[in-house]
């Protein structure tokens, strides 16, 4: 073995690619501090993988097989193989393969020569039927996977898809370690300091200014403490970026958002300050609210968003983050948390574990990343960069040395010339697109945004990865792209040095103010890419349509306007030729007739929100070149003019129609066959798909949600073959069309049987790998579901009418999240346990009989497993589930009027054999004590206890635990936490527990709260949504609160 605690585990044929692509694999992996293992295949003994070999495997936290020519004739790279799908069902093990002149296809379906040597396997009959299962299973899951593809005769060169693979395998493992270390360096001490200036057990208003300079980790600790905080409160609000958006948006727009996330009920909007400061003080003046105002920079910020001090009712907490803390005293904030730098050996951590993934650095560095943190002066947000920088360039002394120069030389300047060296090592694309998410797209989806850059040349798959890596941006779950406050100042500062401060040579222009001057004086400019506009009132506004056919090379058109009445805009006149009906917003001084090459002909990207389709021609644009059309929440109706001039832009991939609340029917997409994402969301009228849909080969991503009116699926919609995902939650739908086991549309004298091969099933759904159903009026599903093959996700969340699962239901062995969780009394398969990749596993079971028959068994490869239900479960044994991390087994008695109706006894035996949990939420009516083999998990951090009405005592909690919740167990009067040296909350309420041994709640636990109040809606509803949150099932609506909570 090639060193140890290896990270990386390399799986090749010799012949194909030791000497050539595997070994400039394993140097370039190496040369950036990956430890690789790398077998030699030379070297292997007996028919057998030895053990060396197996903890290889096991050990490492990412597999990359390298699948060549002849690499299903070696065994022993088929049971490197099945081994690593076996750790990815049982543990999450990464396998990233490379098909290295090999199709996918041909691997996945062992069709060519993958099938002739598995055929040479079993003809030898020196492999026994059980292990040539299992070499297949391996393949065809593998073949599925996501990866890299090295094509014969392909334009793309060795040495760069190395270096994607070698970004790729960085970015996991940082990623993968940030996970497991769960924890904020630094951070405890300052959240409990907060805590303590805000009083929370005190009924007056409490403000608290957390002031800092950028970068030094103002807007984490407010967070923290405001998502500690918030579960004691009813009414919560924490606006982002207030300085950005106020200046960008307007501070009307902010106040709107204030007024909105405290307001149960809709409001119908303000029109200016001084009538949103009269709103808030009106509405809000005996209400207790939580607010977080994050990075202000005005008083009249705060003025606007927080009236009157007093304005807001007893008990209240509001928390503001700024750079300026004479922006805090002018308003008076008495209370006021200056954040410092980290300390040496705080700063020395969080530089390792960006650098090295590791809580300290190894020894032979010690002394250069000493000095580093030294440059960083403790500042988070430089340490985290810096040490990223230094992760891809591994542990190489020349480049360590030539970055620690570099960053000497800036020490004077400050955080902005440490974090320009990171710009400069980036390559042109990398810079623009980073120029991109700083000035345009912070917070917006990077599946839609990377289609404009793509269509401009751009790499960005590959340039968001680096970007990642480097600390420079961040990709949340929701696939939302974030970047710190820092780094966006930083790059629009870029933009504008490159354009000497002079707006007409500006790249972009995201502050619409700005924009508007530009267009006003109607100058060529061939600088500009991309424009942000947005008008509280139009009539306040003149330009000439000179402005826009002036803008020759804007890739990106924004405009966001509000709705008003189209008889106020029908009562101004003035000529224009972009004008249908006339407009004094957009006007033309001369009678030329622009032709459409003139106008935006490298437009990429129009956004226009509430699009004036009875004012403004479509036909003016150059729509040549465009790839994403969004006209969210715009008055358009299916048989809208503009549509035929939409049909026009042959490279369209994304159009968006969400809130466009007139459309009842789609419009014809026959003219769209390069479409890839088409987003209805929310368009309350549509009841219709136009059956054209089905010509959208290409078409992956459709969003219907919320289009409550839409109660049936046209036919067509079952032959996209490329479409992955379909979510169709809140509509009318009742049941879902047969489409896989209907006729094929374009070969009637095929037809696709459920038990038919993925890939014989050319125009069905069979490429589908999320299914979303939640809160519709389905019954059941169809019995051909079973051709889904590729399936990942299927959520049926409050189907209330649900009664069945198809006996189809077994053929989804690529499953991995089922969310049932308030289906009825819908009953599983017996075949559960085939669903051998399922990870997550929500039930929420309604039933009116005394107990609920036994739940099937259920795959071992589950992870997070929620049950809820209203009455017990037979023979419950889940001692199998040695993977499960996290748990939630809640069992509710609607109606008890005394505890001796109750069957009590001690904690279900097989919760304490889950070795692997990390989570457990534990609600039954019926447990006395916890058995002593819960206090022998290992891992477990956080123990909640709910509704346990029987239970007295808990005998032993185990030491790890960090997080101890305990609400409703009524007989439970004694608690010893002395043992628990890792505790850092307690939350104990509706409970009588007078004998609590152990440290003082207000010294040692970042946060403790202690309640007898029993009954008390607002503590049941917080325990409730922090629970929720933790499982997933924050998204519950309706009535299941009421009806499993309890509350």
């Amino acid at each position: 073995m090639e060193g140890c605690d290896n990270e990386v585990f390399l799986s090749f044929r010799g012949p194909d690619t030791r000497t050539g692509f595997t070994d400039h694999l394993y140097t370039r992996l190496t040369d950036a501090g990956v430890r690789t293992y790398r077998d030699d295949e030379d070297l292997r003994v007996g028919e057998e993988i030895g053990p060396d070999l197996l903890g290889a495997i096991e050990q490492s936290k990412i597999s990359i097989p390298i699948i060549s020519k002849s690499y299903a004739s070696s065994k022993w790279c088929l049971k490197e193989l099945a081994q690593m799908v076996e750790c990815r069902k049982r543990k999450g093990h990464i396998i990233m393969p490379i098909f290295y002149y090999v199709e996918p296809s041909e691997v996945r379906y062992q069709t060519g020569s993958y099938g002739e040597a598995l055929l040479v396997h079993e003809n030898k009959k020196r492999v026994d039927d059980e292990s040539i299962r299992k070499w297949r299973a391996a393949l065809n899951e593998v073949g599925g996977l996501k990866g890299w593809n090295i094509k014969n005769g392909a334009n793309r060169h060795e040495g760069q898809l190395v270096k994607e693979v070698v970004t790729k395998v960085l970015s996991e493992l940082k990623k993968a370690y940030l996970v497991v270390s769960d924890f904020l360096v630094g951070v405890d001490e300052s959240v409990k300091e907060v805590e303590g200036l805000l009083g929370t057990n005190t009924d007056d208003v409490k403000i608290v200014g957390i002031h800092g300079m950028g970068g030094i980790g103002k807007t984490t600790l407010a967070k923290l403490v405001y998502n500690k905080l918030s579960q004691d409160f009813a009414d919560c609000c924490f606006l982002a970026d207030v300085r950005e958006t106020s200046h960008s948006k307007g501070i009307v727009f902010v106040q709107n958002q204030l007024i909105s996330n405290l307001s149960t009920k809709a409001h119908p909007g303000i029109n200016s300050k001084d009538d949103g400061i009269t709103a808030i003080e009106e509405r809000f003046s005996s209400k207790k609210v939580l607010i977080l105002l994050d990075d202000v920079d005005e008083k009249d910020q705060l003025i606007a968003l927080l009236g009157r001090q007093s304005c807001f009712g007893l008990g209240s907490r509001i928390l503001i983050t700024t750079r300026k803390v004479n922006v805090l005293h002018e308003f008076r904030v008495k209370l006021t948390y200056l954040v410092g730098g980290l300390d040496p050996e705080r700063s020395l951590q969080l530089f390792s574990m960006h650098a090295f993934r590791s809580d300290h650095p190894p020894i032979e560095k010690m002394e250069q990343s000493r000095e580093i943190v030294k440059i960083a002066e403790g500042l988070p947000l430089t340490l985290e960069v810096m040490g990223s920088n230094l992760s891809i360039c591994g542990p190489r002394n020349e480049m360590w040395n030539d970055y620690l120069v570099k960053w000497k030389k800036c020490h004077i300047e400050g955080i902005r010339s440490k974090l320009m060296i990171s710009y400069e090592e980036l390559d042109s694309d990398q810079r623009q697109i980073f120029l991109d998410i700083a000035c345009l797209f912070h917070e917006c989806d990077k599946n839609t945004v990377i289609y404009m850059w793509r269509d401009c040349g751009l790499c960005p798959i590959q340039s968001l990865e680096v970007l990642q890596l480097m600390s420079l941006i961040k990709i949340g779950e929701d696939n939302k792209l974030w970047m710190h406050d820092q780094l966006k100042d930083l790059g629009r500062d870029i933009v504008s040095q490159e354009s000497g401060r002079e707006l007409d040579k500006q790249s972009r222009l995201w502050n619409h103010n700005d924009a508007l001057v530009v267009l006003l004086r109607e100058k060529r400019n061939a600088k500009l890419e991309a424009l942000c506009l947005q008008f509280e009132d139009w009539s306040e506004y003149r330009f000439p349509l000179e402005g826009f056919a002036a803008l020759p090379e804007l890739r990106f058109l924004q405009v966001k306007r509000k709705r008003v009445f189209f008889e106020r805009v029908e009562s101004f006149f003035s000529q224009a030729t972009l004008l249908r009906h006339n407009m004094p917003f957009i006007t033309s001084r001369t009678d030329f007739s622009l032709s459409e090459k003139q106008l935006l002909p490298n437009l990429r990207w129009l956004s226009w929100h509430n699009f004036p389709r009875r004012i403004l021609k479509l036909s003016k644009f150059s729509l040549s070149n465009l790839v994403i059309l969004d006209f969210s929440g715009s008055k358009l109706t299916h048989d809208w003019d503009g549509w035929r001039h939409i049909k026009r832009a042959k490279k369209l991939k994304v159009l968006n129609l969400s809130g466009c609340e007139r459309l009842s029917k789609t419009p014809d997409f026959s003219g769209l066959l390069t479409l890839e994402r088409l987003i209805i969301e929310g368009c309350r009228k549509l009841a219709e798909i136009d059956s054209s849909i089905g010509q959208l080969k290409h078409l992956e991503y459709l969003n219907l949600n919320n289009c409550k009116r839409l109660g049936q699926l046209p036919k067509e919609l079952g032959t996209l073959p490329a479409l992955t995902e379909l979510l169709l939650d809140n509509t009318s739908l009742r049941r879902l069309p047969d489409w896989w086991g209907i006729e094929n549309m374009e070969c009637p004298h095929v037809h696709i049987s459920p038990s038919s091969k993925a890939r014989d099933s050319l125009n069905c759904l069979t490429s589908l790998l999320k299914l979303s159903l939640n809160h519709t009026c389905i019954t059941h599903l169809p019995d051909s579901i079973g051709a889904l093959t590729n399936l990942e996700s299927l959520s049926l969340r409050e189907c209330f009418r649900m009664q069945r699962l198809p006996s189809s239901f077994k053929e989804l062995r690529s499953l991995t999240e089922f969310d049932l969780f308030g289906s009825g009394s819908i009953e599983l398969p017996d075949s559960m346990e085939s669903l051998e990749n399922l990870k997550s596993l929500k039930l929420l079971l309604l039933q009116k009989s005394v107990a609920l028959p036994a739940l099937p068994k259920l795959p071992e490869s589950l992870t997070s497993l929620a049950i809820t239900t209203q009455v017990p479960i037979a023979n419950t044994d889940y001692s199998n589930l040695i993977n499960l991390k996290l748990l939630l087994f809640i069992i509710t008695v609607p109606e008890i009027s005394s505890q001796s109706e109750l069957v009590q006894g001690p904690m279900p035996q097989w919760i304490g054999k889950l070795s692997k949990l990390e989570v457990l939420t534990l609600g039954h009516p019926n447990i006395t004590n916890l058995s002593l083999e819960l206090g022998a998990l290992p891992y477990l951090k956080t123990l909640q206890l709910f509704n346990c009405c029987a239970l007295e005592r808990i005998s032993q909690i185990p030491s790890t635990v960090t997080k101890l919740h305990i609400g409703r167990c009524p007989l439970l009067t004694t608690l010893d936490i002395s043992y628990l040296k890792n505790l850092s909350e307690l939350y104990v309420f509706d409970s009588w527990i007078e004998d609590l041994s152990g440290r003082a709640l207000s010294k040692d636990l970042l946060e403790g709260k202690r309640s007898k109040d029993f009954g008390c809606y607002s503590l049941g509803l917080s325990f409730f949504i922090m629970i929720s949150k933790l499982h997933g099932l924050d998204e519950i609506t309706g009535y299941v609160p009421l009806l499993i909570w309890g509350l």
